[in-house]
């Protein structure tokens, strides 16, 4: 696995590594979470994996909470699909800076993004280091 930290305060893009096999492999998974704790995001492009495998992988961090609006998908419970279609109204789409999911009492521990499909504009994704920010 190799590991490219991205800036000095936040993130990292590993390569040579498949999450689709850390979902089996619970020594892989220790070695990604140390990574993550230590980095704060982490960026795998091009991952080949299953809906199955995305929520096998997530599950190692804890237990998997619905969304309050969009749902689960119904094969794949706690999985949240954010998609468009000609013919789907622009809902349940976030332009404006927030954190998922802090309001609740038990804040989660993070999300298992994945991107199929990117528009080519807009859709952008920011992450913030909240521990440095409130050092």
């Amino acid at each position: 696995m190799k590991v490219e930290p991205l800036t000095c305060a936040i993130g990292a893009q590993l390569s040579n590594v498949n999450l689709g096999e850390a979902s089996r492999d619970a020594g892989l998974f220790a070695e990604i979470k140390a990574l993550l704790l230590k980095h704060r995001v982490l960026f795998l492009r091009d991952q080949d994996i299953t809906r199955a495998e995305h929520v096998a992988f997530a599950c190692h961090f804890g237990e998997l909470e619905d969304h309050p609006v969009a749902g689960s998908d119904p094969e794949n419970p706690g999985l949240v699909r954010i998609y468009k279609t000609p013919d789907k109204p622009n809902d349940r789409y976030e332009n404006a800076w927030h954190a998922d999911g802090t309001w609740r009492e038990k804040p989660p521990f993070g999300c298992v993004l994945r991107c199929v499909e990117c528009p080519p504009v807009g859709g952008d994704t920011m992450w913030a280091n909240m521990v440095l920010a409130y050092e």
